[in-house]
């Protein structure tokens, strides 16, 4: 029903300014319902949101999501949303459980790093200009996920220095620069709970800044054993617990 609803929503927006379009295979639906059986219904929506997530990639998001969390007051940071595809599989990991969240954080403007808004942000905003936030609110709102995933416009840092809620699923793909990423580790990695988890995406031959973030910091004793699909990589907190409080300074230190 869900599906359905969300199908007819998003095709009530190709009338107006937002143009989704959806192409009607059966075998490819056959397939995604094969190959993902928890998580297919999700992709069919996810997969007509711009982004750069594979369909293994999206349903390990959900599973992360759905089994890392409890069943109420569950709490997801995003970092690096861009027009919602992964918030999207994040925010349907969660669907069913109370009071659910999922904060998205993005400047839905570009990037910080001139350079790295030159090479990478211009190019995609040349392709698609648009209004990246009310892009993101309205591929959010068709997939009925709203009261779910909340974007939180900004960067990682100005948020982290005011962030006070413990983390069940951190997922990390912002700026790739090794020094951008290693700051995000290091800044939101406190807040996450013993047993939860922190993934990261593009982590490949193309991006260094993943690459050795996960290979230099998910490590024992803090993290369990590292695993990979496509690119994405996870690994589950096992290390001490820090406090709030000491999370805030650390994130001060890094601002």
């Amino acid at each position: 029903m869900l599906l359905a609803r969300s199908l007819y929503l998003c095709g009530k927006r190709s009338e107006q300014k937002f143009k989704w379009t959806y192409s009607w295979n059966p075998a490819r639906y056959w397939r995604l319902r094969s190959d993902y059986p928890d998580s297919w219904r999700w992709l069919v929506l996810a997969e007509r949101i711009q982004g750069f997530l594979s369909h293994a990639e999206g349903d390990r998001l959900f599973r992360l999501a759905r089994d890392l969390s409890p069943s109420e007051n569950p709490v997801l940071v995003e970092i690096g949303s861009w027009k919602g595809k992964s918030s999207v599989m994040l925010a349907a990991g969660l669907a069913g459980k109370k009071n659910a969240k999922v904060y998205c954080i993005d400047s839905f403007a570009g990037d910080e790093n001139p350079i790295y808004q030159e090479r990478y942000y211009k190019p995609l905003l040349e392709q698609h200009p648009c209004d990246l936030e009310k892009v993101f609110r309205t591929n959010i709102s068709c997939c009925g996920l709203e009261h779910v995933a909340t974007p939180c416009k900004g960067f990682s840092f100005e948020w982290c220095a005011r962030w006070k809620l413990p983390i069940d699923v951190l997922f990390i793909d912002a700026n790739h620069e090794y020094d951008a990423v290693l700051r995000d580790f290091d800044n939101w990695s406190p807040f996450v709970k013993i047993g939860g988890a922190i993934a990261f995406h593009d982590v490949g031959d193309q991006y260094e800044g993943p690459r050795h973030v996960v290979s230099q910091r998910l490590k024992p004793p803090a993290f369990g054993p590292v695993s990979i699909v496509n690119t994405l990589a996870w690994a589950i907190k096992c290390g001490v617990a820090v406090d709030v409080d000491t999370a805030l300074q650390n994130a001060s230190a890094h601002v």
